[in-house]
């Protein structure tokens, strides 16, 4: 049961980090050639195409690595290093899930508003810091992902 839920958890995060790398820095940049209603338009295709699969695959990241810290008695006992850095990680998550929200489901469609009407683009700023640190999040939780299995070996 425990290599079934490592398993599964390490195929969400792989997929959650794979698709938002993939996003990043091959389909964004794509978009940003294009302008008004096109960029819109293929901005709001990605979205709907990467949102299903990139938020089902955090979500059972986050259930099978809750389970997994369960599994290892996480905070039952005077605190660890490995429940300093589980700590952290369910932190970032937690900032993670909160920034990916307001990205997708806030800033990205009122930013799409904004093109697609012909505004001033205000919200481009705040939705590219938060997609930049959404990514740096991303790219952090593996690597702690990888120090709580080692502090497991101990």
């Amino acid at each position: 049961m425990e290599l079934t839920l490592r398993i599964v958890h390490l195929l969400a995060a792989t997929i959650w980090v794979g698709g938002t790398v993939a996003l990043v820095f091959v389909s964004v940049p794509l978009a940003q050639r294009l302008e008004g209603e096109q960029r819109a338009t293929m901005m709001r295709g990605l979205g709907r195409r990467w949102r299903p699969i990139g938020w089902s695959a955090l979500g059972v990241a986050v259930v099978t690595g809750a389970v997994i810290a369960a599994m290892e008695h996480a905070f039952d006992t005077t605190p660890t290093r490995f429940d300093v850095v589980l700590a952290v990680k369910g932190g970032l998550v937690g900032l993670l899930v909160a920034g990916s929200y307001v990205h997708d489901y806030v800033l990205g469609p009122g930013l799409a508003r904004q093109i697609r009407e012909g505004k001033p683009q205000s919200l481009r700023p705040i939705l590219v810091k938060i997609g930049r640190l959404n990514l740096l999040i991303t790219l952090a939780l593996p690597v702690l992902g990888a120090v709580l299995s080692e502090f497991l070996r101990d």
